[in-house]
């Protein structure tokens, strides 16, 4: 009886060590099919939209561990486009991304959870723009997994969020241009 429950105990240990050592799939961010969309309210009229151009990133995932998940990505700030060289030039300077003193946006993850369903979770992490570092939390949803063109094993997610430009220290002409800038952000990525 003693060496039944001592065996049982044995595969039990081996058990959890072989759960706890599983690690999440490496991802590389493709660059060709992922998008960062913002938009802001212009002077209480429209909507403004504009998106960036050029990033870089990588992430880790389990989706039955998303415990385990870790995000981490970097924005070239001159990279943004409204589709006015103008209003572009203007975004790129002092007045708003100051891409000269702040060239890099990026997004570090702290703690990823469970969303409300198995498709689904919660990205809590670090925004570093224009100098300042904040926590913001990105719900995102697994939009899509499988193979790629070339047979190379992929995964993309969704996700909606609002940072707030001032708390960044981007206060030029709050509240003409919204303070709220929404963000959509679709992500694919390579497994490595």
């Amino acid at each position: 009886m003693n060496l039944m429950r001592n065996t049982l105990r044995a595969i039990l240990v081996l058990c959890c060590l072989h759960i706890s050592t599983v690690s999440a799939a490496e991802y590389q961010l493709d660059d060709q099919h992922t998008s960062i969309i913002f938009a802001t309210n212009h002077f209480g009229l429209s909507n403004t939209y504009g998106m960036f151009g050029k990033y870089a990133g990588k992430f880790a995932i389990d989706m039955k561990n998303p415990e385990a998940a870790k995000f981490q990505f970097v924005i070239d700030a001159a990279s943004l486009d409204t589709k006015s060289e103008k209003r572009d030039e203007h975004l790129r300077g002092p007045d708003f991304f100051d891409v000269k003193q702040f060239p890099k946006i990026t997004f570090v993850s702290t703690s990823v959870t469970a969303g409300k369903d198995d498709k689904a979770v919660i990205v809590t992490g670090n925004l570093t723009l224009h100098g300042e570092t904040r926590e913001i939390v990105i719900p995102m949803n697994n939009t899509g997994e499988g193979k790629g063109p070339y047979g190379d094993e992929r995964i993309g997610f969704s996700g909606r969020f609002i940072v707030k430009r001032s708390d960044f220290g981007m206060n030029t002409m709050v509240p003409q241009i919204g303070d709220d800038v929404n963000v959509l952000l679709s992500i694919e990525g390579i497994k490595q």
